[in-house]
């Protein structure tokens, strides 16, 4: 072909055809066979198979060779490539796509313009050199062209498989990275090089969120995300948010990660600490109240984070170590930031204390106290319309002759009562309220087990609420504070039994010091045993959580608040902590709890017998009969307690040091084992 001179100036017209449709436009010399005479659109070619390239040189030049043809058509599928390219490009670039279109994909588009310049001024070139040269060879073209045939047809396909499949955000990113791991180096570096341009959307989505704690996400394509309303609905019955608690609502459950979305050099615990920054930043950077005139992050702090982003974002690919150790730092800082604000400056380990006084019933004199004021007030059933003040009364009388009327947190402090839902009460959350039935450990979290409280009367509904202040709404949240009244109601009513027994105990020397009837005083002794073992059993337990449990665990958490400098840490200290007073007190442990509920009723039966004993005959306290059943039926059920707290699942678990520790001040002698052998024998 290039030694027929005859037709030189046809040959020149044909390779300015060509260069044409290398730059995607067809003509009569190169025809598209698909889509003769329609007029181009935008990403008109985008769906074209690019296993299939329907452009090819007309069969009216019929003077050109078959062996030239073919490599005619070979070259020129390059232009066939490079407009489905070039529309994909322009179709991201669209005036309606870019309000809302993924900005992944715009990345993307950017990134192959970036390629298809680089391609267009190599045509330039070769122009250039047809000018010069005006019957240049084939073969010299198809050097020249070489390196885009190896990038353009995998482009092509990449673009395709991303139009069909609609990939954005990590899908896109995932695909990217998988298609440069391939072994064509020139290849590799174009596919490299638009997994940057993708990365820098991610990078400048992580430095809005990492440094101004702002989600710019319009097509939900980060990994950090509003959470779904159904987990909202469901935190927001744990307790009602006070209306100075946005930041901490926001804080527990305003955002999650979204697995899905999560890019594939990014792990799951770097995504929860990204997490974690940006919601630092928002509580730092909004404060509410006083301080909301200035943030608590230091601008230095907020440029040292954009300054590290920006670090990672100017390198070439994606360093992962690199990456993890920034977030780390940065972390870091914003959790001591953060942990300055709620530990020291809410003074947390403060209220702490508070919560452990009136909650876990610490203040023992201010109790006690308690408990004999209102000792009258609760051997009666509530008044619903009027038990909540009724009840306050007490209250505030106990703290004026205890150590509670110095206390600067005493005030945060007040005593409640709800109404049964059956009553006409207003419906109230089960995690705070209902502790007679099933309670969730935890909310959202399906693996535990729910929590029992053993009921005792109709002042079961008896409940604290504590005025928590900003920041503190991050650490103590309904949830927790749900735990916090669990446990409560839970000691509480171990103290009422325990001084119900102390009553009945003064009743009984009473009545022996005015008995003359040495047959009625032998026929009550039955008695006195019953209330001696009742008394054993529900001192010990208390002993043992008091003790045992709560100033134990009390002691590592004040521990571990201490040393502390990091809000996660002080945040995970707590939940041990709460964690640790559920499963060592077996509020947990349905079986435990129910057993103990009925040991519970068998004590205020026992109590009421000996109350209503006004020394005669006729009297239960003196009937045999019903003291034998009455201490049959109590034996029976605290063998069974004991029993169960010594099976093989029990001590093969978790929790046996803290059983062991409970079953050795129970049977500290041997006394009780013995009797649990007894009635098994029997």
């Amino acid at each position: 072909m290039v030694n027929q001179t005859e037709e030189g100036s046809s040959y020149a017209n044909v390779l300015q055809e060509l260069l044409l449709a290398l730059l995607g436009h067809t003509g009569d010399v190169f025809l598209d066979q698909q889509n003769a005479g329609q007029q181009r659109t935008p990403y008109a070619y985008s769906q074209a198979d690019p296993w299939k390239c329907t452009w090819k040189l007309a069969d009216d030049v019929h003077w050109i060779s078959s062996s030239d043809r073919d490599i005619l058509d070979e070259l020129v599928t390059l232009g066939f490539h490079f407009r489905c390219l070039d529309s994909f490009v322009a179709a991201e670039r669209d005036h309606a796509s870019l309000k809302t279109g993924s900005l992944y994909r715009r990345a993307l588009a950017t990134g192959l313009s970036e390629l298809l310049d680089v391609y267009g001024a190599a045509i330039l070139q070769i122009q250039q050199h047809v000018l010069r040269d005006p019957c240049p060879t084939l073969a010299g073209l198809q050097f020249f062209l070489s390196e885009f045939k190896v990038l353009l047809p995998p482009l092509h396909f990449l673009v395709h498989e991303v139009h069909t499949k609609q990939l954005t955000g990590s899908q896109l990113l995932q695909l990217l990275h998988y298609k440069a791991q391939c072994g064509v180096p020139v290849l590799q570096s174009c596919l490299g090089r638009l997994l940057w341009h993708c990365n820098q959307v991610l990078y400048k989505q992580l430095s809005a969120w990492m440094v101004h704690g702002m989600l710019l996400d319009r097509q939900n394509e980060f990994f950090i995300q509003h959470a779904a309303p159904a987990e909202e609905d469901a935190f927001e019955q744990a307790g009602a948010w006070s209306s100075h608690s946005a930041n901490a609502y926001e804080w527990h459950k305003g955002y999650q990660v979204a697995v899905a979305e999560l890019p594939p050099h990014i792990t799951l615990s770097t995504a929860e600490s990204i997490l974690f920054v940006g919601k630092a930043v928002q509580v730092l950077q909004q404060p509410p109240g006083a301080v909301g005139a200035h943030g608590l992050l230091p601008q230095n702090d907020a440029l040292a984070f954009a300054d590290a982003l920006r670090t990672l974002q100017q390198q070439p690919s994606f360093n992962q170590n690199d990456f993890e150790r920034t977030v780390e730092a940065i972390r870091v800082k914003a959790a001591g930031r953060l942990w300055a604000l709620v530990v020291v400056a809410g003074e947390l380990p403060a209220h702490l204390a508070a919560l452990k006084n009136y909650f876990l019933l610490a203040k023992g004199d201010f109790y006690q106290c308690f408990l004999l004021e209102s000792y009258s007030l609760m051997r009666l059933p509530p008044r619903l319309a009027t038990a909540e003040s009724d009840v306050a009364i007490p209250f505030q009388q106990s703290a004026l002759k205890s150590t509670a009327e110095h206390d600067l947190l005493f005030p945060n402090v007040k005593i409640r009562f709800q109404a049964p839902e059956s009553a006409g009460g207003s419906p109230r959350p089960a995690s705070i309220f209902d502790s007679s039935s099933d309670i969730p450990a935890e909310a959202g979290t399906a693996k535990r087990r729910p929590l029992h409280v053993p009921s005792y009367d109709k002042w079961d509904n008896v409940y604290l609420e504590y005025k928590i202040q900003w920041p503190l709404h991050l650490l103590l949240t309904p949830e927790v504070m749900s735990k916090y009244n669990v446990l409560f109601q839970y000691l509480l009513r171990l103290k009422r039994i325990q001084l119900e027994l102390e009553e009945s105990w003064a009743v009984m020397r009473r009545q022996s010091a005015r008995a003359r009837d040495l047959e009625l005083h032998q026929r009550r002794l039955p008695l006195w045993q019953v209330r001696h073992h009742m008394s054993y059993i529900i001192t010990n337990l208390q002993i043992y959580i008091q003790v045992d449990v709560i100033e134990a665990q009390s002691s590592i958490l004040t521990e571990r608040i201490a040393n502390a400098r990091d809000f996660k840490e002080a945040e995970r200290a707590h939940k041990a902590f709460m964690d640790a007073l559920v499963m060592q007190t077996f509020l947990d442990m349905k079986q435990i709890t129910q057993m103990l509920e009925a040991i519970f009723m068998l004590c205020q039966r026992m109590c009421g017998i000996i109350q209503k004993d006004d020394g005669s005959r006729d009297v239960d306290a003196a009937n045999p009969e019903k003291v034998d059943s009455l201490s049959k039926d109590f034996r029976r059920r605290a063998n069974m307690l004991y029993t169960l707290l010594q099976s093989n699942k029990l001590q093969s678990s978790q929790r046996a040091p803290y059983l062991r520790q409970f079953l050795l001040r129970l049977n500290y002698n041997g006394y009780v084992e013995q009797e649990a052998v007894r009635q098994l024998r029997m």
